[in-house]
């Protein structure tokens, strides 16, 4: 990923989400940090809807 500041939300995101190290990892990999990206927006959108 090429904006650091999104990067590191991003990563906050997966360890308050408690999903696994290889989502971050995945993120290095322009191909996989697009689906990454979607699935924590998905999921954080989700989360909210619970509280």
């Amino acid at each position: 990923m090429r904006d650091l500041k999104y990067k590191v939300d991003i990563i906050r995101s997966i360890e308050q989400l408690q999903l696994p190290n290889h989502f971050i990892q995945a993120l290095d990999d322009a191909h996989q940090a697009e689906n990454i990206i979607k699935l924590i927006n998905y999921l954080k959108d989700m989360n909210e809807q619970w509280y």
